[in-house]
């Protein structure tokens, strides 16, 4: 099931929450590949958003390789794939390093840096063991 939370306080625009919370729900495993979502203008009704929103946040996780959109047919979560290609892996290394960057110049430690990726990492692994356990 999607449970999105729209958080109008935050500066991030709406989209960039639907995207970023469905994109944790699908690599955290609680949801599985094939799942069909919601369409575009239901998602849109249920959240109180524009459809435009909802068809932005979707067509980034397609680009991003976490979901599937069939014309005509929705929306479905992508199958994981079965190797990653040598430069999307260095792609996303590439921003990692720089993820890990700012935040070591917005003052984090290294202790701290590594705490929140060892807490965000288990965090994936742990949901997708309560699904698999349920």
């Amino acid at each position: 099931m999607l449970t999105i939370t729209i958080d109008r306080n935050l500066k991030a625009p709406v989209y960039e929450q639907v995207a970023n919370q469905t994109r944790r729900l699908i690599a955290s495993g609680l949801l599985r590949p094939g799942l069909v979502l919601p369409s575009v203008r239901q998602l849109a009704v249920d959240l109180g958003v524009n459809l435009n929103t909802i068809a932005k946040a979707y067509r980034l996780l397609e680009t991003e390789g976490f979901l599937v959109i069939r014309d005509r047919a929705g929306v479905a979560v992508a199958a994981p794939a079965a190797e990653i290609e040598h430069f999307a892996r260095s792609k996303l290394l590439d921003q990692l390093r720089t993820s890990l960057a700012r935040l070591r110049q917005a003052g984090m430690t290294t202790e701290e840096l590594l705490t929140i990726m060892r807490r965000e990492v288990l965090a994936l692994d742990g949901a997708l063991k309560e699904k698999n356990d349920e």
